[in-house]
């Protein structure tokens, strides 16, 4: 194998710590983190799902979910209510709180976006992109064996 395949791991474990920099820094003052965030960005597109779906979307485990909108409306940015059609699952919906916030939160998330492809054009990005998914599949696969 290759030596700069080797280095995947490496680098994306390195980016993925940054980027936890970059976001709990940037969040703190709504009390987020990169671990919450992306809950209120997807309900912003989702509003009502069920936390089984908004865990599918952002490809985490149902704890982590419980964790996340717990801790969310805890904080007065979500809301669950009784789904009708299913008793035991509850809908999800952002409060006027989290709506407040949400064009800043894409704010900070774009400016990591510009500042990660700084010097990078559009067919790099691209590729990084159809790599990545397919090392995400690739991983996925193996895990559920």
């Amino acid at each position: 194998m290759d030596n700069k395949a080797l280095d995947l791991i490496g680098l994306t474990g390195c980016l993925y710590r940054c980027a936890q920099t970059y976001f709990d820094r940037e969040l703190k003052k709504f009390d987020l983190s990169m671990a919450t965030y992306p809950y209120l960005l997807s309900l912003s597109k989702y509003e009502g799902i069920n936390q089984n779906e908004i865990s599918r979307k952002l490809y985490v485990d149902k704890s982590m979910s419980a964790k996340s909108i717990k801790k969310l409306i805890n904080l007065g940015y979500v809301t669950k209510k009784e789904d009708k059609e299913d008793a035991r699952a509850y809908k999800l919906y952002l409060t006027d709180k989290a709506k407040d916030i949400i064009p800043e939160i894409l704010e900070i998330r774009n400016k990591w976006i510009d500042i990660l492809s700084q010097g990078s054009n559009d067919e790099k990005i691209e590729a990084s992109i159809d790599f990545l998914w397919k090392a995400l599949g690739n991983g996925k696969d193996e895990l559920s064996h």
